[in-house]
């Protein structure tokens, strides 16, 4: 028993930089998932905010995004070194090179502080209290000796989310 449990350890503990990455992004589709079921029981929209190297979920709330602190589940989620992270929005990456700037009529008269910025974050990602959320595709990506490593999360309008692309075979 003893000699199984060691063997169990140390290929765990042996796992390559796309274990860790697969690792990722299972528990971000654990979270969102959970997150989703609460959205639905409560009835209050959240949304999700993606950085290059985190991401967080935030709640609405009179008239502004506020995070999710104090779960330690659900609260900022750092990468490890190395890993960062790329959103395309229904098909449509973050940023587009192509895009105009915004209509003068869409800029608010005072324009928020980083600071308020930084403590109200603009979620990209919605999650609706019918079940439902924005379309997305999430890559965990990073560098090992093998070359560039990705591991992507699809979520699709109906609130699934799913390791790869579903119509990859695995």
């Amino acid at each position: 028993m003893g000699l199984t449990a060691a063997a169990v350890t140390m290929s765990i503990g042996n796992s390559g930089p796309q274990q860790a990455l697969e690792k990722t992004a299972q528990q971000f589709i654990a979270a969102t998932e959970l997150v989703l079921d609460e959205t639905v029981l409560s009835g209050q929209f959240i949304g999700i905010v993606v950085e290059k190297t985190s991401y967080q979920f935030v709640y609405y709330k009179d008239g502004k995004w506020n995070p999710l602190e104090k779960d330690r589940i659900l609260s900022e989620k750092q990468m490890e070194p190395g890993v960062v992270i790329n959103l395309v929005l229904d098909g449509l990456p973050l940023v587009q090179e192509d895009e105009q700037d915004e209509s003068w009529f869409d800029e608010p008269l005072i324009e928020p502080s980083a600071e308020d910025k930084k403590k109200h974050p603009e979620p990209q990602i919605l999650l609706f209290p019918s079940g439902e959320m924005s379309a997305f595709e999430l890559s965990f990506m990073t560098k090992s000796d093998k070359g560039p490593l990705d591991v992507l999360v699809v979520g699709d309008a109906l609130g699934r989310l799913t390791l790869g692309r579903p119509d990859e075979i695995r």
